[in-house]
């Protein structure tokens, strides 16, 4: 805090993901190239920036921070405009083309669309950004009618099979596979992630779906945001709960008192 308030505690906890859902069925993002040059143009730190005034941490190809044990080294991409537009023409679109984001009036999610709609014009792609409600957004959204949506897709995940299976696996498309993308390889990977216990071989075979994600590129993973809390100095025994839960295991309201 800037001004701190005598008698009050402040703290932040990352808190949920923001991504780019990409239509890998139809025209232009059903090519990958197409999909990889917008990750080349795309700045994480300034797009968190304009949408949260920096209040959060970009994410490296990955739905976990790097503070979490979930968390899987891997090399980000650098923004190189130069790249992208060789992709795009690569792919046949050498003087860009017209999308439209497709979003719900939730405030982050429409400000991250602006600023990357900007951001992608210095590639050529022209985008305009439709709204509409919540419930038809998420049915629209299951059937495949959008092109590319930027939305947060939940507060916290537990663990590597609850943030990818349900939004990757080929067998949700129609459901929560938004992207409606579909590959045997990752389809057997994340199959046997969730049917392995060894911490150490699960551990290798999600760096080979985030390894196939960084090129397929279905989901483009940009940051996690933070939720505040504020506190008087006469709660004590705070611990955080997981994802703001007060009643997680660990943390939470169980292993407070008030000494007032």
């Amino acid at each position: 805090m800037e001004k701190p308030v005598p008698g009050i505690h402040v703290g932040y906890e990352n808190v949920g993901v923001l991504w780019i859902w990409f239509n890998c069925s139809r025209p232009p993002f059903d090519n990958k190239k197409v999909r990889q040059a917008v990750a080349y143009a795309l700045d994480k730190e300034h797009i968190l920036k304009g949408v949260f005034w920096g209040l959060g941490d970009t994410l490296n190809n990955q739905a976990f921070h790097k503070d979490s044990r979930f968390y899987i080294p891997l090399q980000d991409r650098e923004v190189d405009l130069a790249k992208a537009r060789q992709l795009l023409a690569e792919a046949g679109y050498p003087n860009g083309f017209k999308t439209e984001f497709f979003e719900f009036s939730m405030t982050y999610d429409m400000a991250g669309a602006e600023i990357i709609i900007g951001e992608l014009k210095k590639i050529g792609i022209e985008a305009t950004m439709k709204v509409i409600d919540r419930a038809p957004y998420h049915a629209a959204m299951r059937k495949g009618d959008y092109s590319i949506s930027f939305r947060g897709a939940h507060s916290e995940v537990y663990e590597w099979d609850e943030a990818y299976y349900m939004y990757l696996h080929s067998s949700e498309i129609g459901k929560n596979n938004y992207s409606r993308y579909s590959n045997k390889e990752v389809d057997t990977l994340l199959e046997k992630g969730r049917t392995t216990l060894k911490w150490e071989d699960r551990f290798q075979i999600y760096k080979k779906v985030l390894e196939t994600l960084r090129e397929d590129l279905p989901i483009l993973y940009f940051f996690k945001p933070v939720v505040g809390y504020a506190l008087h100095d006469y709660l004590k025994g705070f611990r955080k709960g997981f994802s703001t839960r007060p009643a997680w295991q660990g943390g939470g309201v169980k292993y407070w008192w008030l000494d007032k």
